[in-house]
């Protein structure tokens, strides 16, 4: 039996390396570019060769700078939020209507007002101006009285509103500003009632100033700040990364906001390094160092030049929507789709659009999730979000007595926008869509209850 010969066999392994810049650029990709300028600012404090221009610290007025000393707030109650969100939901409205109030309790100030525009509120939601402001009303009729107002005078009117006719409702109504003279002991808000008093007589002769004295005691005993006696939470704040303007030609993208900027190369440390005389460990030690600037830096210039061209892409393929701001406009556009056209990998598109948002200038200005504009296609050509606006359109042309069947409405989703889609698809969108079905909306027609 012969000898076996040892025999030579190669094994050939594959190992991902993650270069020094490549690995920087995985990290900063999901990032929005604040929390880019902290990572870099953080990383100079231990990089002598990353010089980061801080920006001036511009202090913000907060509400406990201006209070008297006197005033002591009482000790936290139920977080406001919370509270109102328990009234949200026994109320007989659609999903959507109450997602949209529990989504606008967020935008109240630490005192209980709606102090943006509801083009504000929208900015980044699913909802659009329209739909924020119908609800408001309901927003105002729940506890505290007062909640979700306007204005101070909206405030006090809400309280006021089981008295309609009331001395004290027609005061805030039409002389606000003048009660505030009245009060006191001083011979000059004496004067200054006697003449209101006089103005009001005009209207009513009846009114005496004991009247009117107890009326403005009425008022001084509304709440002025309805969320006084909660904790809040306040609205999150959207900043967007990028910015598209309109042009001749189609639309322009740039950053809102060029980190890039803020951060450079120390090159006077650098300067120091090359002239340096110290141990060879601590010069590698340094070079290392320095050898890191260059490639956070360079993954920084990546970061940047990946959003600018999935954003651009994104603009262009879905104009019609920047023009007209409806969701109607969306064109399908997959993540795939985008990450073949830009060159880059379906994982960096996605890390790309999570958490980021575009400005669209204009006549009208929106800010909306980058995300959306990757809308994948669903049914007939169409996103999620397009079906059941289009059963909306359908919902609110149907006469209140004579509501559309899911039947009748997959019939017409047919005929007038050419979408062939079964009754139990038109169920499943209807209900995503906080929409009742048509012997609910029936019974809730009040021309029909009152029969």
């Amino acid at each position: 039996m012969p000898f076996s010969t040892p025999s030579l066999e190669t094994h050939l392994e594959t190992q991902a390396v993650l270069y020094p810049t490549l690995r920087y650029l995985v990290r900063l990709l999901p990032m929005d570019h604040r929390r880019v300028r902290n990572q870099l600012q953080e990383e100079a404090k231990y990089n002598p060769f990353l010089l980061h221009r801080s920006a001036t610290n511009h202090r913000e007025a907060l509400l406990e700078d201006v209070l008297p000393e006197w005033y002591t707030p009482a000790a936290p109650e139920p977080n406001l939020q919370v509270h109102l969100a328990g009234q949200i939901s026994a109320l007989s409205l659609p999903l959507r209507q109450q997602e949209a109030l529990i989504y606008l309790t967020h935008w109240l100030s630490p005192s209980g007002y709606l102090e943006d525009s509801p083009e504000t509120w929208a900015g980044g939601s699913q909802w659009n101006a329209e739909e924020l402001a119908e609800v408001v009303p309901v927003l105002q009729s729940l506890d505290p009285p007062g909640i979700g107002a306007r204005s101070l005078q909206e405030c006090l009117l809400l309280q006021l509103r089981d008295q309609p006719h009331c001395l004290a409702t027609i005061l805030v109504q039409n002389h606000l500003e003048a009660i505030a003279d009245c009060v006191g002991k001083s011979a000059q808000a004496t004067l200054k009632c006697q003449a209101l008093l006089q103005l009001l007589q005009q209207a009513n002769p009846h009114i005496s100033l004991h009247d009117l004295k107890t009326a403005i005691q009425q008022i001084q005993a509304l709440e002025p700040r309805p969320a006084r006696n909660f904790s809040h939470s306040p609205a999150p704040i959207i900043t967007p990364d990028l910015k598209a303007e309109p042009q001749i030609n189609g639309w322009q993208l740039s950053l809102a906001y060029e980190v890039n900027r803020d951060v450079c190369l120390n090159q006077e440390a650098i300067a120091l390094l090359t002239k340096s005389n110290r141990k060879s460990r601590e010069v590698q030690r340094l070079e290392s160092l320095l050898q890191k600037a260059h490639s956070i830096l360079t993954a920084l210039n990546q970061w940047q030049e990946n959003l600018l061209k999935v954003g651009q892409f994104l603009c262009d393929h879905q104009s019609a929507f920047l023009e007209s701001k409806d969701s109607l406009d969306l064109v399908p556009t997959p993540q795939q789709m985008v990450a073949q056209a830009v060159g880059l990998s379906n994982a960096t598109v996605s890390r790309i659009v999570q958490q980021r948002h575009l400005l669209i200038n204009g006549h009208s200005s929106k800010i909306v999730p980058l995300k959306s504009l990757c809308t994948s296609v669903r049914v007939g050509g169409r996103t999620s979000q397009q079906v059941q606006q289009l059963i909306q359109q359908l919902i609110q042309a149907e006469l209140p007595t004579e509501p559309y069947t899911d039947d009748q409405l997959a019939q017409l989703l047919k005929l007038r926008f050419g979408l062939a889609i079964a009754r139990r698809t038109v169920v499943k969108y209807r209900q995503l869509a906080g929409i009742e079905g048509s012997f609910q909306r029936k019974l809730n027609n009040p021309k029909i209850s009152q029969h």
